[in-house]
């Protein structure tokens, strides 16, 4: 298709004088990938003792395309990496309120009909020095130079319904306890807190959702250690912590199990005495800018692009608007195809003709089709958590 104009012009928006060096995809190509020059994308990452990786942080401000590559996804865990466990060594555990307690090994479990699932998957700590920054307390975090906790991957398992349901389900059986293989104690539990394995009690409704799996595969792939490997819980739309690595066990019980990192980790509330602690869940609805990114201070005056992400745990991305002004206007942003996937992200574009020079502050507002909106203010809690208001980006135009 051309892209000139019957009378021999270029379109605006192609014209070569605009600014284009704000486009990550201008950027030098170095680094080797089988022999040939590739962009690299460097996550930040933390090693340990024996200079394994054991936490990754993903440039999100660097991604094309809704896939996370499996080597940039985040990962997180709060007790050390457990020792690996072949899959012909992997059993797990179905009992307690079941009529059939069962044994699984990775064969049998694949013996079920499988799902593939496509999912944001969010830290609930991501973003979390945001906080601050609303209150003053502390200069504007760079999504750009600290990565974030924040990626997006296609996941194929088994839905856990049907692993639940051949165990047979009753009256009683209204939440799943799911435990995974790495143990510990937590760095602010009480003196005394005996070591134990990392685990959450998911609600019987969510767990019997079709799109809650048991995960062997992530792009394409067996999932590596680090994921979860053998076989991990995935809990799409709600926050990262949900989402269980290396499963060995589901207890089914009739009253919501004890979890620490429940009510004194992963709450909304004002502090560790507050009555009325809300589990936290469900992701917020949330926008990104991701070009211009957080480290660009100027740009030259004509067409310009403005990109980004937009996700809700909720429901899927319905709309997108964009300000130039901090918020005094808002036009609505082209939110490309494909979209209306629940539980996945969408990327957006929107064209601005910043065609006088001056201060601007650039923002992105997203709402979910089940109504909700991207709010102006953070949900304020003492642990800092689930961050999702809106962030405004200061640029200069010359």
């Amino acid at each position: 298709m051309s892209t000139t104009r019957q009378d021999g012009a270029i379109p605006d928006f192609l014209r070569m004088d605009d600014a284009i060096g704000s486009d990550p995809a201008n950027a030098d190509k170095t680094g080797n990938w089988h022999g040939w020059p590739t962009k690299d994308l460097n996550p930040v990452t933390l090693m340990d003792d024996e200079g394994r990786t054991v936490r990754i942080r993903t440039p999100v401000m660097d991604l094309e395309g809704l896939i996370t590559p499996t080597d940039l996804h985040y990962t997180v865990q709060h007790f050390a990496v457990p020792p690996v466990v072949e899959t012909d060594k992997w059993e797990l555990k179905i009992h307690g309120e079941v009529k059939n307690e069962l044994t699984l090994n990775f064969d049998q479990l694949r013996r079920f009909p499988g799902r593939t699932v496509r999912t944001v998957m969010e830290c609930s700590g991501s973003d979390a020095t945001f906080f601050e920054y609303f209150k003053d307390e502390g200069p504007k975090p760079s999504r750009t130079q600290e990565c974030m906790i924040l990626s997006a991957s296609e996941w194929t398992g088994v839905p856990l319904a049907a692993v639940l349901n051949a165990a047979g389900l009753s009256d009683k059986s209204l939440y799943v306890r799911a435990v995974g293989n790495d143990d510990g104690v937590p760095a602010t539990a009480a003196e005394g807190t005996k070591p134990f394995y990392y685990d959450k009690g998911l609600p019987m409704q969510k767990a019997l959702h079709p799109d809650t799996i048991l995960a062997y595969a992530q792009n394409g792939q067996l999932l590596e250690h680090l994921h979860g490997a053998p076989v991990r819980l995935l809990v799409p739309g709600w926050s990262g912590n949900w989402s269980v690595k290396w499963i060995t066990d589901l207890e089914i019980t009739e009253k919501m199990p004890e979890c620490w990192y429940h009510y004194e980790f992963y709450y909304y509330g004002n502090g560790v005495d507050d009555p009325n602690k809300e589990l936290i869940t469900t992701l917020g609805v949330k926008s990104i800018i991701t070009q211009p990114n957080d480290d660009v201070e100027k740009m030259t005056r004509g067409v310009q692009m403005i990109r980004g992400y937009a996700w809700s745990g909720a429901g899927a991305i319905s709309e997108v608007d964009v300000s130039t002004d901090g918020g005094e206007t808002w036009n609505s942003a082209h939110i490309e195809a494909p979209r209306h996937d629940q539980f996945m992200w969408v990327r957006w574009s929107y064209q601005w003709n910043a065609d006088r020079s001056g201060d601007f502050t650039l923002m992105a507002r997203a709402a979910d089709d089940v109504g909700r909106v991207q709010s102006r203010e953070p949900r304020y809690n003492n642990m800092r958590k689930n961050f999702s208001a809106i962030v405004g980006y200061p640029v200069t135009i010359e």
